[in-house]
């Protein structure tokens, strides 16, 4: 039993005066509101509510509308200076049904569609915070979606429903404001009340999609595709020597390990970045290989066409301080080498070898390797001639797949491109030298002029060490000195100790009693099944004129039958 004593009687008495005085405080509140905005009534047909986007205030400015009518809502976004070929959107909801329903154009000519069900404040916790917006008394609601703190601020005072982002939640009442992580990502800034009736009811054309596939057709509905090679085999076989060329037609060159082919893209890419897109998979080699995607420039006099027509001896010759020849491999005042758009290393086997059982791993289907290439947009225009090549002696070896891909973006110019130099044996199948010799107490010295003064210019630089043995280079860091008319101007070791990232790609890999596998090893960067990323190395502003690059590397000392080589690609950037 409590005892009341007169401080308790005080104390309760105090609290019930507060709470009349809330009650109090929200009537006049209320009745305030109810005064100064148009509560909805029988007359009222339409609700329209506007959401500016971002912090654009003029009639161009894009913005959210909201349009509430006889049980529905309409949602769309109106973009002032929209491109005729961006995706059109509308939001439903079916209040009466309990349905959401997306419908989308695309391109102008496509139609597709998606529809969910949803439940009334399903996954909102309802808190006591108000708030006036757009002169409507509102209430707040909460949750949180993939980690994100949302906050949805909704009203009843208009006596209807509508959620302009209804993927986070549809509240009994009309959403004037939603909040993600304390920043606003919807705020009602009008509220129009119309005495007109509106369908709004969505007009279902087209397909209809899991969201999952709406969501996805949509995003890549302006991305341009540039189809390359589709399931080709490389491989190292005899085959009829390529003696034309022809366009749109898949060529095979050095026993079946190049690929090339004449592409067709698109003319005006500057308001786009661009990527390339490689699918791989064994086909029965079970080793990992060298790989690279290029391009062959053609705009001088001579090309790395006429070492695979010809033969590597009528590639301009490059030679070291013993007097070795390398073909093909820096640019001369004719000759451009083929420009690297990716260095890519195939795992060990996948697919080919996925019948190896390996506890905890599940092998893919193939591997995917993805690189932006926008540096090189003003060579990936018009006709180019774009080629893979995998290093193998296997006459079942490998294919792929090769797209290269244009994804929207804010319009920029085009950079200045300016090819230096590959010691990627391309045509390795086809007995152009290995650069084993190239380093060995020497440097690759290129010379090169530009015809134009050069602004903020950049080398991209992709270093790969190989040697496959313990004392190969492959395994061991070397250093890689630039220098730039005599000046050293980078020093830097590639070197990669994330292999083990990527073992789950690697099923034919050679497993040792120290519990490593061979594709956890680190290397001299690179790893079985990655890309290898190009490091940018800054040589600012330029003048026109002759100008001279050259790289050092420490390159190990052959054993028995095995060699250290590196295989390096430089072209120079700028504005």
């Amino acid at each position: 039993m409590q005892l009341y004593t007169k401080k308790n009687y005080d104390n309760t008495k105090l609290i019930n005066m507060k709470r009349v005085l809330l009650t109090l405080l929200s009537v006049l509140l209320l009745l305030n509101l109810s005064a100064s905005v148009n509560i909805i009534s029988k007359e009222t047909q339409t609700i329209k509510i506007t959401y500016p986007m971002g912090r654009g205030e003029s009639s161009n400015a894009p913005k959210t509308i909201m349009e509430i009518s006889d049980g529905w809502a309409r949602i769309h976004t109106e973009f002032g200076d929209r491109d005729s070929n961006a995706p059109v959107q509308t939001t439903y909801l079916d209040y009466i049904n309990g349905k959401e329903i997306k419908t989308a154009l695309l391109n102008a000519e496509e139609s597709i569609y998606t529809t969910r069900s949803f439940k009334i404040n399903e996954g909102l916790e309802l808190q006591d915070e108000t708030e006036v917006i757009a002169g409507y008394l509102c209430r707040k609601a909460t949750t949180v979606i993939n980690t994100n703190s949302i906050e949805v601020w909704y009203t009843t005072q208009l006596g209807a429903m509508g959620s302009v982002q209804p993927g986070v939640g549809v509240p009994d009442g009309v959403v004037l404001k939603v909040v993600r992580n304390g920043n606003n990502i919807a705020l009602a800034s009008k509220v129009e009340i119309l005495k007109h009736k509106t369908n709004l009811k969505a007009e279902l054309k087209g397909d209809e999609l899991k969201s999952s596939a709406f969501n996805y057709k949509i995003q890549q509905s302006r991305v341009i595709t540039a189809n390359v090679f589709d399931h080709e085999s490389i491989y190292y076989r005899d085959i009829p020597k390529v003696t034309n060329l022809e366009d749109e037609k898949v060529l095979r060159f050095a026993q079946g390990s190049i690929l090339l082919k004449k592409v067709k893209l698109p003319e005006d890419n500057s308001g786009y970045s661009i990527f390339t897109e490689l699918s791989h998979y064994s086909e029965g080699d079970a080793y990992d290989r060298t790989g690279s995607v290029f391009m062959i420039p053609t705009d001088r006099e001579h090309s790395f066409f006429d070492g695979l027509l010809n033969g590597k001896e009528h590639l301009p010759q490059y030679f070291d301080k013993d007097k070795k020849q390398y073909e093909g491999m820096v640019v001369t005042d004719d000759y451009l080498p083929p420009v690297e758009l990716m260095r890519f290393y195939t795992s060990f086997g996948v697919r080919g070898y996925n019948h190896i059982e390996v506890a905890d791993y599940n092998w893919p289907d193939s591997v995917i390797f993805k690189q932006e290439v926008t540096d090189y947009a003003s060579m990936l225009k018009g006709d180019v001639w774009v080629g893979i090549w995998i290093g193998n002696y296997v006459h079942d070896g490998h294919n792929v797949t090769l797209e290269i891909k244009y994804y929207p973006q804010t319009v920029s110019t085009p950079k200045k491109v300016y090819p230096l130099f590959t010691t990627v044996n391309i045509m390795e199948m086809a007995g152009q030298a290995y650069p084993e010799n190239l380093f060995r107490n020497d440097s690759l010295t290129v010379n090169f002029s530009i015809d134009e003064d050069v602004k903020n210019g950049y080398i991209r630089y992709i270093s790969t060490g190989h040697g496959g043995w313990g004392g190969g280079d492959e395994f061991n860091p070397k250093m890689n000195e630039i220098f730039l008319n005599g000046e050293r101007i980078a020093a830097y070791t590639p070197w990669r100790e994330d292999c083990g990232s990527y073992r789950e790609l690697n099923p034919a890999s050679g497993n040792f009693a120290n519990g490593l596998s061979s594709s956890d090893l680190s290397r001299s960067g690179w790893c079985p099944g990655t890309v290898s990323y190009p490091v940018y190395i800054h040589v600012g502003d330029l003048k026109a004129g002759d100008h001279q690059i050259k790289v050092a590397i420490p390159v190990g000392d052959p054993a028995a039958n095995s060699l250290s080589y590196w295989c390096i690609s430089g072209v120079l950037v700028s504005e």
